[in-house]
């Protein structure tokens, strides 16, 4: 899979997510690099990883943070809640919206953290709001990882 795949399959589930629903997606099942996000209400919130919990060879150089800030990332504002870089969007949007967002994952991932493409990543979601009930993506086709 590479990046446009991905960012075209995944903007088309996005758009989808029920109101509780999570998503989590990493480069490895065990975690690492990850893009997540939390749909509620009237809206949808949207992480990238920050360098935080990264091991030191898979964080974000000053140079690739600033990348990452002008594809429309906030920082990160822990007294805010948001440990990882993170952007809202609002609910309902457009289809251009939500595949603006993930032009801005993929900037994030493959030219701020230097990953080359998305093969070999993984997903988990569920909805909060039932139980933790698992989702399973209809568009994306990462690998549906198991719940913890």
């Amino acid at each position: 899979m590479d990046w446009q795949t991905f960012a075209a399959e995944l903007a088309d589930d996005l758009a989808g997510l029920p109101a509780g629903a999570l998503l989590v997606i990493t480069e490895r099942a065990d975690g690492g690099r990850f893009t997540q996000f939390a749909q509620d209400d009237d809206g949808l919130v949207a992480y990238v990883s920050d360098n935080t919990y990264l091991a030191p060879a898979d964080q974000a150089s000053p140079e690739a943070r600033r990348t990452i800030e002008a594809a429309g990332w906030n920082p990160p504002e822990p007294r805010q809640g948001h440990e990882d870089w993170w952007y809202r969007l609002p609910w309902p949007s457009s289809s251009a919206a939500y595949h603006r967002l993930t032009d801005m994952i993929v900037t994030a991932l493959r030219d701020g953290y230097g990953i080359p493409s998305p093969e070999g990543w993984h997903y988990r979601a569920w909805n909060d709001r039932k139980g933790n009930e698992p989702i399973t993506l209809h568009n994306l086709t990462l690998t549906q990882a198991p719940l913890r």
